[in-house]
């Protein structure tokens, strides 16, 4: 199991007045699909560094299985949304760089042979494998970026909108291939994901968490049971989901309206 707590965190940048988070506390469940909605610029991103150890809390502490995150770990899997590949290593080679973290037993062949059998899960073809990442569309880059994430198996995989650059096909055809992953594991991983777009996180999550603006905290945490998920050809019509949409947008624009009176 790798449940997460959350604890009183509160984060700002060292020598900044400016407060970023302020007292978010959450408790999330081993296998949960979380997704992190909100505006630009309120933390969400931010608070997925907090979760892969790559910045440390003001305040708080997070905690996963009751061990404080201090730092980064293989437990944690990472995809960024400018996909974190490295321009100089072929595709094959910076997915295999991963895989040696994680397996530093397996020697030349075995590596090749799992980061084959990464690249065809996740779409691309062999000669993928060969290429570097100026010769690969976003799409192709990002599916490589999701194939390092699962090939080290993290139980824990953070996504910060990985999906953000992409055009609307890619975007959907990506969207359903990190749910189909995640759907048809045994032992699920726990997943945070980071969106502004109110349709992707109802597509994707079964637990939506909403961040007000800056300096933010939860203005809306809502779980969605497995019976009232919408999919890609209802969603627009599946009375849960509108009623789950409509509620989402309103928090959202209510906490948008009342920082720009605060502003004025």
């Amino acid at each position: 199991m790798h449940d997460i707590e959350i604890r009183n965190i509160s984060f700002s940048y060292k020598d900044s007045e400016k407060i970023i988070l302020k007292d978010i506390n959450m408790d999330v469940k081993s296998g949960e699909f979380v997704c992190i909605l909100g505006q630009s610029g309120c933390g969400k991103s931010t608070l997925l560094r907090l979760l892969a150890g790559l910045e440390q809390c003001s305040e708080g502490e997070i905690r996963v299985d009751n061990e404080v995150i201090t730092g980064a770990s293989l437990n944690r899997g990472v995809v960024f949304q400018d996909y974190g590949l490295f321009p100089w290593m072929t595709a094959g080679a910076n997915i295999t760089l991963a895989l040696k973290k994680r397996y530093p037993e397996w020697n030349k062949n075995r590596l090749k042979e799992r980061t084959l059998e990464l690249l065809r899960a996740v779409g691309l073809d062999e000669t993928v494998y060969r290429k570097y990442p100026k010769a690969l569309s976003g799409g192709m880059k990002q599916r490589c970026a999701i194939a390092s994430a699962f090939g080290i198996d993290p139980p824990i995989l953070l996504m910060d909108e990985p999906f953000g650059a992409l055009d609307a096909v890619t975007r959907a055809m990506l969207q359903d291939m990190v749910l189909e992953l995640w759907e048809k594991q045994e032992e699920k991983k726990t997943v945070f994901f980071v969106t502004h777009d109110v349709d992707e996180a109802l597509l994707l999550a079964n637990r939506i968490v909403v961040l007000g603006q800056s300096p933010s905290n939860i203005i809306f945490d809502c779980k969605i049971p497995e019976e009232n998920r919408t999919t890609r050809e209802n969603r627009f019509e599946h009375p849960e989901t509108l009623k789950l949409r409509n509620e989402l947008l309103y928090n959202i624009n209510k906490d948008v309206e009342a920082h720009v009176k605060n502003v004025q």
